[in-house]
């Protein structure tokens, strides 16, 4: 079996059971796992498989934690442009430091927001003003906890799954640089 579909596999179900985890223990809304596993496996393993991973992960999240609906697909889809984006960014730069990884946090959290926040405004006819205004508290619970988790666990996460998937390739890997 391809390496790759093997890493994807477990890093999807890693990241739905951390994200499940954090929520048992009496995370504030918001504040879930899943950004750290979608940003290295998108910047790692590529645009499609970054796609695929953001959609699996909130899909199988949305399960664990008992609230799978049919909004699971629009925030499953969002997760997955996030997993793309993180690819991009993974092609444009080879050398990532904690900081770095921190602001490109930020961001895709921020569009991750913007997506469903957007979604769910048009579904529901919410006027965009009133959106912005309740989607700051949430946006920021999401941005602290993203970044936090992804400056913490990125750099190991990156180098393990650069590990396992270069074994037999060499030289396609995306270096952490410490700073």
């Amino acid at each position: 079996m391809d390496k790759k579909v093997v890493a994807f596999v477990g890093i999807s179900v890693s990241a739905a059971v951390s994200g499940a985890l954090i929520k048992a223990v009496g995370a504030p809304p918001n504040i879930e796992a899943l950004m750290p596993f979608i940003l290295t496996f998108g910047i790692v393993a590529g645009p499609q498989y970054g796609f695929i991973n953001g959609l699996l992960a909130r899909a199988l999240y949305d399960g664990y934690i008992g609230w799978p609906g049919w909004w699971t697909v629009f925030t499953s889809f969002a997760y997955g442009i996030v997993g793309v984006c993180a690819a991009l960014a993974g092609r444009l730069k080879k050398g990532w430091n904690r900081i770095e990884i921190g602001l490109l946090a930020a961001t895709l959290t921020v569009i991750y927001d913007f997506i469903t926040m957007f979604v769910f405004g048009v579904m529901f006819r919410v006027p965009f003003d009133t959106l912005i205004i309740g989607q700051i508290p949430f946006t920021i619970n999401h941005l602290v906890g993203n970044v936090v988790f992804c400056v913490v666990f990125v750099p190991h996460l990156m180098k393990a799954l650069n590990s396992y998937l270069t074994v037999e390739k060499t030289g396609s890997q995306v270096n952490l640089v410490e700073g």
